[in-house]
Parts: C-alpha cells; structure tokens; sequence
C-alpha cells in the first residue's frame, strides 16, 4: 500500500508542475486581453453626455484595464508560485504541512485545481502518506 501511495504522490507532483506551467504560459495570453477589453467597451457603451456630446472617458478605461490585468497577472503569478512550491514538496517529501495548505489554496481554481487539490488532500490525510514523509526526516 506505501508502494501505491508513493506512486500516487509522485502523480500529483509531476500534476502540480504541469498545472504551474499551464499557467505561466497563461500569461502570454494575459498581454493580449487588454486591448481587446478596451475595444469591446468602447464599442458596446455609449459615451454620450445628456446633451449629445460624445464624452472621452478613455483615461477610465486605461485605468481600469491596468488594474484589471495588474490584478490577473498578481494571481497568475501567486498560483504559479504555489503550484510549483507544493509540487516540489511533494515529490521530495518535504513539509507535510506546506503541502496540505498548498492543496487547500489550489481548490480554488475551478475545475481542474479543484480536483487536483481534492485528490491531493485525500492522499495526503491517509496514515500512509504520512508515515513517507516522516521517513525521509523532514517534518508532518
């Protein structure tokens, strides 16, 4: 049973890397959106005044697509982060601890964080997995 719960969390390892560089290249995708956001809501509102003049409100729409991205990219970032840190704990079996929070925090991304972290989580609480990461010394 420790053989198929070693091979397991070998799985879920190599899955977290996966995940973590899908979402790097994500952010090759990220550079584009903006101008595509400031097309369609310029296109689609109407910029007029009570009076009929057209107002120029592209100052507001910059701001808001920087913050917009800037927030996208602070997340990209951050999950990528978390994605390869828990990954490299769990295939070196380092920090039982770590890598449960970094299960927990990758359920949020639906779907395939959700049951990536649902499946890690139920491997991770068994008595199993946590007799191997106390054989290699490192905390549990």
């Amino acid at each position: 049973m420790t053989d198929k719960r070693a091979s397991q969390l070998n799985l879920i390892g190599a899955l977290f890397l996966v995940l973590g560089l899908i979402s790097i290249f994500s952010l090759v995708i990220l550079r584009n959106i903006g101008d595509q956001v400031k097309e369609n809501a310029e296109a689609t509102a109407n910029l007029t005044s009570l009076d009929g003049m057209e107002n120029d409100r592209s100052d507001q729409f910059d701001s808001i697509q920087r913050s917009m991205l800037l927030g996208m990219w602070i997340w990209t970032v951050f999950f990528s982060l978390i994605c390869f840190m828990t990954g490299v704990c769990i295939l070196r079996r380092i920090s039982h601890r770590s890598c449960l929070v970094g299960a927990a925090v990758i359920c949020i991304v639906f779907p395939l964080g959700t049951v990536l972290g649902a499946w890690t989580l139920f491997v991770l609480t068994s008595r199993e997995t946590k007799a191997l990461f106390s054989e290699n010394g490192h905390d549990t």
